[in-house]
């Protein structure tokens, strides 16, 4: 809408002329070149030297009618200083200010006296050079601004990338833990079928396919969960087959193994049971990363973690007061939630992690409970 009124300037100047002072001749000369220059103008983003060159011309016709209106040359010196290239900028200044100073010369041997004549071309100089200066700075505004949204959806990008190759990361990382649990029941039942059939009755030997069925079932459970994350994963990371999993039971030694001033809390709700090793895990990296976020962001701060036992769900809650005061906010690249967020997803939960109500900060995940009983 701007654009256009910008080149309907020309046109509307020459009515407002011919309203406020009258034309002592035939008005269709001012409205026809004044029409051609407005006409002209709207080209000029796509050429902006033409387009001076033109609107020039028709001003010099102008000028030459004693009708001038000047409006569309300083509208096109404006255009060039805004879209017009180096080598353009140069021949266009170059092309404006040598028909000032040929406009000063021809007055000048008209019968003008030299000062007037000089006054008169300064003006409409400083005018001409003025809108070409404006035109530059739009151009210098809109190249930043065109920087700083590319720089903008390149970080936008980067951290995609980054969160993606975290999620693919700690599928890799759960695909081998659970690689080493069904190792480790595979194992057990192997050595209990030896051991039974070596030197068990029969009460022993039904006991032993009690426990062998039951680590059958568990382990085609972990070994269907297993398949599902290998799927959507890839062999990245570090992992150490020789670590056992973690476990909800050692908690107590994770707390204890924090360093001094932090003040961590451990509240368990309802009837702790055994759950499959996958989830178990998921549960304790929950935790883990929690705290690790705690003392990286917060500092030496009141921390509660909660386990919340019901008949289908476990809830962990990890929750931390807000930070000293003073104490200056550390960001993160938030790759730690992405990783607890798709660990948890894999095996059947959720999780939430925002700031509370009171300026701390919680995660909550609900894992599914399947009992390895």
């Amino acid at each position: 809408m701007s654009e256009g009124l910008l080149a309907l300037l020309p046109l509307l100047a020459a009515w407002v002329a011919m309203v406020d002072e009258g034309v002592g001749r035939s008005p269709w000369p001012l409205l026809a070149l004044t029409t051609a220059q407005s006409g002209v103008l709207i080209w000029r983003r796509r050429f902006p030297l033409a387009v001076l060159v033109v609107v020039s011309g028709l001003e010099v016709t102008l000028v030459a009618l004693n009708q001038e209106v000047l409006v569309g040359v300083v509208v096109a010196a404006a255009a060039l200083g805004a879209w017009g290239r180096r080598i353009q900028q140069g021949i266009g200044l170059a092309l404006g200010l040598g028909l000032l100073a040929f406009g000063m010369a021809v007055s000048v041997g008209g019968g003008t006296r030299p000062a007037d004549a000089a006054l008169a071309i300064t003006a409409v100089a400083v005018m001409f050079t003025g809108f070409w200066l404006v035109g530059r700075a739009g151009a210098r505004q809109r190249g930043r601004i065109t920087a700083l949204t590319a720089y903008s959806r390149r970080l936008a990008a980067e951290r995609e990338l980054a969160a993606q190759r975290a999620a693919a990361d700690e599928r890799a990382l759960l695909a081998r833990e659970l690689h080493d649990i069904l190792n480790h029941s595979v194992t057990a039942m192997v050595l209990d079928a030896d051991a039974t059939a070596e030197t068990g009755d029969d009460a022993e030997t039904r006991a032993a396919l009690r426990r062998l069925a039951t680590t059958g079932r568990d382990s085609l459970a972990e070994l269907r969960r297993l398949l599902g994350v290998l799927r959507k994963t890839s062999a990245v990371g570090a992992h150490d087959p020789l670590v056992l999993p973690r476990r909800l039971d050692q908690l107590d030694e994770l707390v204890r193994a924090m360093p001094d001033g932090a003040r961590v809390t451990v509240a368990r709700h309802g009837a702790a049971r055994p759950l499959d090793a996958s989830v178990e895990q998921a549960a304790y990296r929950v935790v883990q990363e929690s705290l690790t976020n705690v003392l990286k962001h917060a500092g030496p701060v009141a921390v509660v973690v909660s386990l919340a036992y019901t008949t289908d769900r476990l809830t962990v809650r990890v929750w931390n007061a807000p930070p000293a005061a003073g104490r200056p906010p550390l960001r993160g690249s938030g790759l730690g939630l992405v990783g607890m967020r798709e660990r948890v997803e894999l095996v059947g939960g959720s999780l939430r992690a925002g700031p509370g109500g009171d300026g701390g900060f919680e995660v909550r995940a609900i894992l599914p409970v399947r009992s390895a009983a």
